[in-house]
């Protein structure tokens, strides 16, 4: 016999326009602002305005206005479908950047910093047009090319003649990259369950401009793995290897752990070098499941639900960074060696996928630390 089923979906749509507050820090992260005497002067603060889902088609127009340390003006169009299958899309994005103040050279594994108060003394102009070709739903390739328009003073070539190519104080170049990714993840915002695996590769300077003498190639690869290994339990692992050959880059694309990537434990310290290896592992216990609270006197319902889950756990990280040019003279002593960090935290998911990350961590130089992090540990 047939069955006839009625099913009801009730749906709450996210806000569409959001004139969110920026601030950020000019060093590797929060906690190493807060450290250093938390400086207004080297932040930036400003807003980023986004319309979601402009004209109805999931496109995003963004504008960027940022003041303080770094001013900067700019904007981005995102259209995720160009053709009938919607499998292609494209962003364009353009933003210019004025600093009074940079950091030129990484000396007993900190940043180094100059400042001009009365002249800018970096400028950079970034044009880019990415391509999105997503073949299905859990895979994409993205093809990025930028253009890059950068000039420092003679002053920051004074204090680190390698922070440019061949010691010259302006760069233009173009930069290419291509990215596969293959996203299994329950949710993006703080997986438990699924797999990701992505692979990357980018050449800065393309020899097309003249006296464009930048030749930087690298390729990057990752894994991350999350499962359920009890009840409430779930473990997650992350794998990260980047490989830099060729001749030595540099200072300004020395970059290897400090920003974004690191190991927990060393957020205060910044690691130079071209190639490297990060492995990333967590145990954690769900301590609240995922729950909804309501505020029925709020009277906006797009803002009067709140979704919490709370996560505690233990984690431990290890890398290796590998550095032809650091010079002992600069006491640079955590690159060419392995790096162990290890800790125990508590992971807070909220609505919109926000994550507060509140963790305790020590390091192999005997240092150990409460911090703060924002967004899911990898």
């Amino acid at each position: 016999a047939k069955v006839a089923l009625n099913v009801t979906v009730d749906v709450k749509e996210r806000w569409y326009t959001w004139p969110v507050p920026v601030f950020d820090v000019m060093e590797q992260n929060m906690n190493t602002w807060w450290r250093n005497g938390h400086n207004l002067n080297r932040a930036t603060y400003g807003f980023l305005l986004t319309r979601y889902n402009f004209r109805g088609r999931k496109e995003t127009v963004a504008l960027i206005c940022r003041f303080g340390y770094s001013q900067q003006l700019g904007g981005q169009y995102s259209i995720p479908f160009i053709n009938k299958r919607q499998t292609i899309g494209v962003t364009f994005t353009g933003v210019y950047t004025q600093n009074h103040e940079v950091y030129f050279k990484t000396q007993n594994n900190q940043l180094l910093f100059y400042k001009d108060p009365d002249h800018n003394i970096r400028k950079e102009t970034n044009l880019s047009l990415k391509w999105l070709w997503r073949k299905a739903i859990n895979e994409r390739h993205t093809f990025d090319m930028k253009f890059l328009d950068l000039h420092v003073n003679d002053t920051v070539l004074d204090l680190s003649n390698d922070y440019f190519a061949n010691g010259k104080t302006r760069m233009r170049y173009f930069t290419l990259s291509y990215q596969y990714v293959r996203d299994y993840r329950d949710a993006k915002a703080y997986p438990l369950k699924g797999y990701l695996v992505d692979f990357e590769v980018t050449q800065h300077g393309l020899g097309v401009l003249p006296g464009e003498d930048l030749n930087v190639t690298f390729f990057a690869a990752s894994l991350r793995k999350w499962l359920r290994v009890g009840h409430r339990f779930f473990a997650g692992g992350m794998v990260r290897a980047r490989l830099m050959p060729g001749k030595n880059p540099p200072y300004y694309h020395q970059r290897a752990l400090g920003f974004g990537t690191y190991v927990r434990g060393y957020e205060y310290y910044v690691v130079d070098g071209q190639s490297y290896v990060l492995g990333k592992t967590s145990l954690r216990y769900q301590l609240l499941k995922p729950r909804i609270f309501t505020f029925k006197w709020f009277p906006f319902e797009k803002f009067n639900t709140l979704h919490l889950a709370i996560y505690t756990g233990i984690f431990a990280d290890a890398a290796y960074v590998n550095d032809r040019t650091s010079l002992a003279s600069d006491n640079n002593t955590l690159g060419n060696s392995w790096l162990a960090g290890y800790g125990a935290g508590i992971d807070i998911v909220s609505y919109y996928d926000l994550v507060f990350r509140f963790e305790y961590t020590f390091n192999q130089m005997g240092e150990g630390g409460f911090l703060v992090h924002f967004g899911a540990p990898f």
